[in-house]
């Protein structure tokens, strides 16, 4: 739990999922949405060499972690004695990356070219902290920051234009990269996950809890616990979910 002496953390997102993931750490924060992805600011050419290998070919400015920055950038400036934490979650096929759907048509596209195949899912995460707390990650305008990327291989089923159009008439994807939520009614789309489930689901917990820790902050629960209990609150046990987080 963050001490008295430890600056006030910041979730800068918007997104139930994250937030649900983060409570279930056992954690105290505060939720600060952030408006970066609509007036994103310039990368900084010192933050790009620093950044996490990309495990699939993407243009520079698609990396998850360098969003996740500009998030966290933009909440840190107006709480300047705060930890920020934030992610970005991409889904990758084909070199492109499929953001969220314009509209319904988009959506039923989108999982149409998923169907029957593998794709990548990345998450980037970036936390940044005041200079005068801590001691690792890359120092830049007073501030420090540390990044991480995790990705995981999902496969989906081969679908029917029947199926792909039912899931979309639930009204899930249009506010989902992919088009597709893993954590409702999306999980039928999907045969097997490789990697972090709750990567997929846009907040890789293991990873979030290293990023924490390295800042000073020791979540009370493990993750793998948090994970466990977040599934059951989903009734996704028993599942032929993966064991890692």
């Amino acid at each position: 739990m963050v001490s008295a002496q430890t600056p006030q953390l910041i979730l800068a997102s918007a997104s139930p999922r994250r937030r649900e993931l983060l409570a279930h750490l056992g954690v105290a924060y505060t939720c600060v949405a952030s408006t970066a992805e609509d007036h994103p600011p310039p990368p900084l050419p010192a933050l790009h060499e620093h950044l996490p290998p990309l495990p699939v070919d993407l243009p520079a400015d698609y990396h998850p972690t360098l969003v996740a920055w500009r998030k966290a950038d933009d909440i840190s400036r107006q709480h300047p004695n705060a930890i920020v934490l934030a992610a970005d979650t991409e889904v990758v096929i084909d070199g492109m990356v499929l953001g969220k759907p314009r509209d319904e048509d988009h959506a039923r596209a989108m999982i149409r070219r998923l169907a029957g195949r593998v794709h990548t899912v990345l998450s980037g995460l970036c936390l940044l902290m005041p200079l005068t707390y801590g001691v690792d990650g890359i120092v830049y305008e007073g501030r420090r920051a540390l990044f991480d990327l995790v990705a995981s291989r999902v496969r989906f089923r081969s679908l029917s234009d029947e199926e792909i159009a039912a899931y979309v008439a639930l009204g899930e994807s249009l506010d989902k990269a992919g088009g597709y939520g893993l954590q409702s009614g999306g999980a039928a789309l999907i045969e097997s996950i490789e990697g972090s489930y709750t990567n997929v689901v846009g907040f890789p917990l293991l990873a979030v809890a290293r990023l924490l820790r390295t800042a000073g902050i020791t979540p009370p629960v493990d993750p793998i616990q948090a994970y466990a209990a977040w599934l059951r609150i989903q009734g996704k046990e028993p599942a032929p979910w993966p064991t890692q987080p």
